[in-house]
């Protein structure tokens, strides 16, 4: 089972699209994936139960589900849509436990002033610090061609880490979300342009993996 923590200390930032959008790529794949919300708001749960039938089928669990329950499914793959403001040991018990993560970032000016702090508390993390864990970012909800990207990326640069991808903001986030689908369960007549910003998360990934299969 591979581990995938997506994780933001700030609410609003992307996290759950990029947990259930994520989710729905890899089960079109005809991939076992599990998504573990342990947000408060349950917003990945609450996509889920909305997921209509003959879709790919994505499994979920919460902080209290019985782990065996998730080992006899045998999932490939485990999303954790982390809480809000998660730090300290249960972000170092979340990172320990992860084989890489997700950090989306926005790119209003709190976003940077939240994020700043914890991208400092994950690089010190000793998988991280390592190089035993796979950080990657991700410009949420903005077009790289913009103004906001470029400051996005001035903002990163001082800590030495770089945008993996930019998600634009587009409605069809917001209608799969209230459809429980992804942008993946859309025709590619509707969502090809959306599709064109996942390729980065979808190598590095791949990347992680066989590594991680060549150990």
């Amino acid at each position: 089972m591979f581990t995938i923590l997506v994780a933001n200390p700030k609410g609003g930032a992307g996290k759950t699209t990029i947990a259930t959008n994520l989710a729905g790529y890899l089960a079109g794949k005809h991939q076992r994936v599990v998504i573990l919300d342990m947000d408060r708001q349950r917003s990945s749960a609450r996509w889920l139960a909305r997921r209509p039938r003959g879709f790919p089928e994505i499994r979920g669990a919460l902080p209290d589900t019985d782990p065996k329950i998730i080992r006899d499914y045998a999932p490939q793959w485990l999303i954790v849509d982390a809480p809000a403001g998660v730090h300290g040991s249960q972000l170092a018990e979340l990172v320990k436990s992860a084989d890489a993560v997700l950090v989306p970032v926005s790119t209003s000016t709190f976003d940077f002033e939240a994020t700043a702090d914890f991208l400092a508390e994950l690089s010190a993390l000793k998988p991280v610090r390592d190089g035993k864990r796979s950080l990657a970012i991700i410009g949420s909800k903005v077009d790289g061609r913009t103004v906001a990207a470029a400051d996005l990326d001035a903002f990163l640069a001082p800590l030495s880490l770089d945008v993996l991808t930019h998600v634009r903001d587009s409605q069809l986030y917001v209608h799969a979300a209230r459809d429980g689908l992804s942008i993946f369960d859309q025709p590619r007549s509707r969502a090809e342009e959306a599709w064109a910003d996942w390729p980065p998360i979808l190598h590095w990934l791949q990347s992680i993996v066989s590594g991680k299969a060549a150990k």
